[in-house]
């Protein structure tokens, strides 16, 4: 798998032991090794690349100031390591002159991004060469690779992943320079000299994002390497089981995202209403801006947090049918008066089926309502499973009944 070393020290070309462990890794030469002296440039470094092999730093920076009058800033690792923007999935090594691994941070850190992920390494040892340390950290990146060997699909996956942006923004750029701001306006209701005239309909923020993001879909959807790679793993791990709580965990991450009280107002939104009871906003998102603004009626669907307790009843399920099969074609979606919600996770960290019932379930709630409500909003539904949703929904409430045929008239078509 491809990947980079990102080594940061300030002390990188003048503490022997720290620069002879820098020279050992870019020997070794079966991956780039990127050497910084700098805390904002690791930080700056780390967000820029798509896919670090392992982050060697420096816990102690003493950097420059900008006044030549004043002594050298002291500065600690623990701002990036700590910053929750950040995020790692690799190998971490941290060098320090005092033991750190039992302190509060280093017990933070294990518990951030794996117990078997970071190791926590002293500067210098009595019993340490600088060439038994590195030889250990290729050691370590080897194994981690051997260990992680499904990682290889996501490792192109990154790698086509920045491709695409690359030649996506260069494509863009290319037809209008002014890409963003085009895009972002045309959210807007503009007069005839294309100055904006009332607010947006939907948030022109989102829908820049969303219109790259359709885009940057296509481009990862025609790459065939990225295809082969995926096809090739999913058939040579065929035969390996899964444990139940691994998929329980998967589909609840592809079902559900974590909101925080900054993310705004969205379509598939899911709030706590108290009493046991939580609401779907089925809004079209295109319109969300202005009901929220405005104070305006937002449609959301209703469920109760035990209502999936009944579903034998609903279905009318008697003892002597195939329960688990009418039940796993309601999973399935085929029942058209209610929808499920698998591994919905409730305030009190129950996990439960959703069962929203289209009958019963439409609610109406004013737009300054749900602003005020954030703290209780608890997780946003995911594409595509919110269009899902939505339009079964409509479909449900635009049903027509009409006649039944005729037995005769279908004994008819049937000679």
């Amino acid at each position: 798998m491809n990947g980079v070393i990102i080594f940061a020290d300030d002390e990188i070309n003048s503490l022997p032991f720290m620069s002879e462990i820098y020279s050992g890794l870019v020997k070794y030469n079966k991956y780039p090794v990127l050497g910084i002296d700098n805390l904002d440039l690791t930080m700056t470094s780390i967000l820029s690349i798509n896919n670090i092999k392992a982050l060697i730093i420096d816990y102690n920076f003493k950097e420059k100031s900008d006044d030549e009058q004043l002594p050298d800033i002291e500065r600690k690792a623990s701002e990036i390591l700590e910053n929750k923007k950040l995020h790692l999935f690799t190998l971490i090594y941290v060098y320090s002159q005092e033991e750190l691994e039992n302190t509060v941070f280093g017990e933070a850190l294990k518990e951030r991004f794996g117990e078997n992920s970071v190791r926590f390494r002293l500067k210098s040892s009595d019993d340490r060469t600088s060439k038994s340390e590195y030889e250990s950290i290729i050691a370590d990146i080897e194994n981690w690779e051997k260990v992680h060997k499904h990682l290889e699909v996501p490792s192109i996956w990154n790698r086509s992943l920045g491709q695409a942006v690359q030649k996506i923004f260069h494509s863009l750029d290319k037809a209008d320079p002014l890409w963003i701001k085009d895009l972002y306006y045309s959210s807007f209701f503009l007069d005839k000299k294309g100055i904006p005239i009332q607010p947006p309909p939907v948030d022109p923020n989102v829908q820049v994002i969303n219109l790259f993001q359709n885009i940057l879909a296509e481009h990862l959807i025609q790459n065939m390497e990225l295809r082969e790679s995926i096809e090739e793993y999913s058939k040579e791990n065929f035969e390996k089981a899964t444990e139940d709580y691994e998929i329980v965990n998967l589909y609840h991450h592809l079902f559900y995202t974590k909101t925080t009280l900054t993310d705004a107002i969205m379509t598939g939104d899911i709030f706590d209403l108290g009493d046991d009871s939580y609401g779907v906003i089925i809004s079209p998102e295109c319109d969300m801006l202005t009901l929220i603004s405005k104070d305006k009626s937002i449609e959301i669907l209703v469920f109760q947090e035990d209502a999936f307790k009944g579903i034998d009843k609903l279905l009318n399920i008697r003892p002597t049918e195939k329960r688990e099969e009418i039940i796993n074609r309601a999973y399935n979606q085929e029942t058209p008066r209610f929808h499920l919600l698998p591994h919905f996770n409730t305030k009190n960290n129950r996990k439960i089926t959703a069962l929203i019932d289209f009958r019963f379930s439409l609610t109406i709630i004013n737009g300054f309502k749900l602003k005020e409500d954030l703290a209780n909003r608890r997780v946003k539904i995911n594409s595509p499973y919110i269009q899902q949703l939505r339009q079964r929904y409509l479909a449900y409430i635009g049903r027509v009944g009409v006649p039944s045929i005729p037995q005769s008239l279908r004994i008819h078509n049937l000679k």
